[in-house]
């Protein structure tokens, strides 16, 4: 994790059950992964899942496939960082659903 970049940090629910997410990827636009924090009193407690992201491999896929050359612009590419917060929250209302 020494070469990820803090992309977004997200700290979602209520006093009692609060929970961090720190999205973190190879850049500020390539999220990659998210590391899940539980708040336990005035301190937060790294949980040992996290959540992956298959940013990369899309944007890698995209752009091969399209057969793009050096000098050919790339085409739009979705807003992986906003996708990646989606997710995050989605798992959180799983968690709390619980």
């Amino acid at each position: 994790m020494s070469n990820a970049t803090l992309i977004d940090t997200l700290e979602l629910g209520s006093d009692e059950q609060k929970q961090k997410y720190e999205i973190y990827g190879d850049d500020v636009q390539t999220p990659t992964f998210a590391v899940i924090y539980r708040q336990q009193g005035d301190s937060w407690q790294q949980l040992d899942e996290k959540i992956t992201f298959a940013a990369q491999d899309e944007q890698q896929e995209a752009t091969g496939s399209m057969g793009y050359g050096s000098g050919d612009t790339l085409p739009d590419l979705r807003d992986l960082p906003a996708e990646a917060r989606e997710r995050c929250e989605q798992h959180w209302h799983q968690q709390s659903d619980r």
